[in-house]
């Protein structure tokens, strides 16, 4: 069996049903678009995300732009950021939600927001996406991470 096999029979797993020949072209040229290699895992992470946020408003290469720019913010800070400063960093992108919104994407990612309680790498990236496509279904375009 090729690469792209064991690719498309992961990706069929994670999915749980078969997909036609279309949509397995339209997958690959996705995940070729997005500078990933097609492989087992990065199938799997593309079904894992798409479960993660099922009914986007922009889109699965939305969601990957949106995962890359996060996935990038959370490698330049580091370690572990208090609700405040995650809090700062949604305003400095120009995200302002209502706190409803916001509070919804902070239990979704960590179990709830509180303005002293530090969160994971893992945890901010979740409230990050959340926020990016949040970002981008409002303005049609995600904000830039410099």
């Amino acid at each position: 069996m090729s690469t792209h096999e064991d690719a498309r029979l992961a990706y069929e797993l994670a999915i749980g049903k078969r997909v036609s020949d279309a949509h397995w072209w339209r997958t690959r040229k996705l995940l070729t678009n997005h500078r990933l290699e097609i492989t087992a895992t990065n199938a799997q992470f593309l079904v894992a995300l798409r479960k993660q946020i099922p009914k986007s408003a922009i889109g699965v290469s939305g969601l990957l732009d949106a995962y890359h720019r996060a996935e990038s913010l959370t490698a330049k800070m580091g370690g572990t950021m208090t609700g405040a400063e995650v809090s700062n960093i949604l305003l400095q992108f120009g995200i302002t939600a209502h706190r409803t919104t916001i509070s919804r994407w902070f239990k979704k990612a960590a179990g709830g927001y509180q303005k002293k309680r530090d969160y994971t790498p893992e945890e901010i990236k979740g409230i990050l996406i959340s926020a990016f496509l949040y970002k981008a279904s409002q303005t049609g375009k995600l904000p830039q991470v410099s």
